[in-house]
Order: C-alpha cells, then sequence, then structure tokens
C-alpha cells in the first residue's frame, strides 16, 4: 500500500478561493491522500457555508477558537495527520494532479533528501511564471526560494518543532527549510510547473515586502535562530554575501546612470513628453 499524504490547508475567509484549492486535491493521480483543512476563526459567511457543507471522508474539518495565523495553523492540521508525508497548500492555491505523485516518488528514493517542491506559476491579479532560481543550498544560504507547497516527512517536522509562530508577517517557511537544512538534508526541485501560486492586491507578501525595517529584523531573527547553521558554512555564507552585495552595487550604479540619463533628456526643449511616453512604459 502507498504510504498517506496529508495536505495541510489554513483557512481564514478564503471562501472565493477554497473550492478551487479542495478540488486540485482531490483530482491527484495519487491514491492514498487525506485533506486536513484548519478554518483559522473565519468570519466571512462564505467560507463557513462551503467548511460546514464538506462531507468527504478524506477530508477532516478542524476549527480554531481564535485566528492563530498560517504556523500555528499548519502544526495543529500536521499533528492531528495520519499521513507519513506532509503537503502544505494555503486556501487560494492549487495544485497540479500529478504533484504529490512525482514529488512522492523522489522522496522515497533517497531518506537524505528532506523536501521536494516545483516550479511555480501565478495566477490571480498577475499570471505568468513565477520567476524564482534554481534550487542551490548556496542561495538559500542567502534567502528563500523555497515556497511552503512542498513535499516533507511528518517525522522531519517533528524532529524541527514544527512551523514557528515567531514569524506572523511571513518567512516562517524559510525558518522550516533552514531547520531542514540544519539537519543535514537537502532540498529537491522537480523542473516542472506543478504549484499555482494565486497573487492578490493584498497579503502577507505584499506587506512583508513594503516594509524594510520589518523585514531586516526577521532577516536577523532567522540568522539568531540559525546560528550554528550559519556558523557551520560561514565561508560559504560570506561568498554568497559578497557576491550579493557586489551584485546589488553595480545594479544601483547602472540604475544612477539611467537617471542621470533620463534627466539629461528631459531638460532638452520639446523631448520631455517623448522621454515620458516611450522611456516609462511598461
Amino acid at each position: 500500500m502507498k504510504s498517506l499524504v496529508s495536505v495541510i490547508m489554513p483557512c481564514y475567509n478564503d471562501g472565493l478561493y477554497i473550492q478551487e484549492a479542495i478540488d486540485s486535491v482531490l483530482a491527484q493521480t495519487y491514491e492514498t491522500v487525506e485533506l486536513v483543512i484548519i478554518d483559522d476563526c473565519s468570519t466571512d459567511q462564505q467560507t463557513k457555508d462551503i467548511l460546514k457543507s464538506i462531507d468527504n471522508p478524506h477530508i477532516t474539518v478542524l476549527y480554531n477558537s481564535k485566528n492563530l495565523g498560517p504556523s500555528a495553523a499548519r502544526n495543529k492540521g500536521i499533528d492531528h495527520a495520519s499521513g507519513l508525508y506532509i503537503l502544505p497548500v494555503d486556501s487560494d492555491d492549487k495544485i497540479d494532479k500529478t504533484y504529490i505523485q512525482k514529488a512522492v516518488k523522489i522522496l522515497e528514493s533517497d531518506n537524505a533528501i528532506g523536501a521536494v517542491y516545483c516550479q511555480a506559476e501565478l495566477f490571480g491579479e498577475r499570471s505568468g511564471r513565477w520567476e524564482l532560481p534554481d534550487y542551490s543550498f548556496d542561495k538559500m544560504l542567502l534567502d528563500n526560494i523555497v515556497f511552503v507547497t512542498s513535499l516533507f516527512r511528518k517525522s522531519d517536522w517533528e524532529a524541527c518543532g514544527g512551523f514557528s509562530d515567531e514569524f506572523d508577517t511571513g518567512m516562517e517557511d524559510y525558518d522550516f527549510w533552514l531547520s531542514i537544512l540544519g539537519m543535514d538534508k537537502t532540498i529537491c526541485q522537480i523542473p516542472e510547473v506543478l504549484f499555482f501560486y494565486r497573487i492578490k492586491k493584498k497579503s502577507r507578501t505584499t506587506e512583508f515586502v513594503s516594509n524594510m525595517n520589518s523585514a531586516q529584523e526577521i532577516y536577523r531573527k532567522l540568522f539568531r535562530r540559525h546560528k550554528n547553521f550559519y556558523e557551520k558554512h560561514w565561508d560559504e555564507y560570506c561568498v554568497v554575501l559578497r557576491d550579493a552585495l557586489v551584485e546589488r552595487i553595480l545594479i544601483y550604479e547602472s540604475l544612477k546612470k539611467s537617471v542621470d540619463v533620463y534627466n539629461k533628456l528631459c531638460r532638452i526643449p520639446g523631448v520631455k513628453w517623448f522621454v515620458k511616453k516611450f522611456m516609462l512604459r511598461k
């Protein structure tokens, strides 16, 4: 018998989208899948009605008495889950019908692999490929390039202590992946688009990237929480940091030159309108 996979789906007021997410899980070609939905104290009536109407032996709905956030909701779902393997899927996203089957095959091929993910496509407010770089350990030392909808073992989640609830504005997935890497495990990327990430006008991600002070504090917290891991890979980390710094310096200088050219052109009589229309168009 194939190993059971538990899909963990936190939900907070996602009544507009959750049925698409559920349908994508139920359509999986992998036969033994359970879906655990955690209602994180939704206030939207449409969401409440959809969750109450669910009547499927493969779906369990858990209810939080207060809003705890994605990390705590995922932890509650995983703790309840019966599966050997765990796949978090947010209630506004979707997965390809073959994702679990392909990811399980890779995870079972090598105990040194701690997580399996794939390439992704955006939909919603924006569409097209999610241009994340190909997986590499060096890139993970610098920043997160692995989304939370990745397959991992429940036993590794237990060994890591679950998803930390210290990251209420985001990056709890990066914290978790650093813990997995800290166990001397690797991460594998399937070179196919098997995950579909919904872009909304407002989300935790958009708020995170718009607040530099908050982002800096989160990265400091990540470093402090995984200090031993970074010390172990200190030489690699320093090289990656230096490369990133040089890249940003060169980008800044290039942008500064472009601005200087733009300003000079705008001083020429009759040219300002042309420059604004054609140089600044998207």
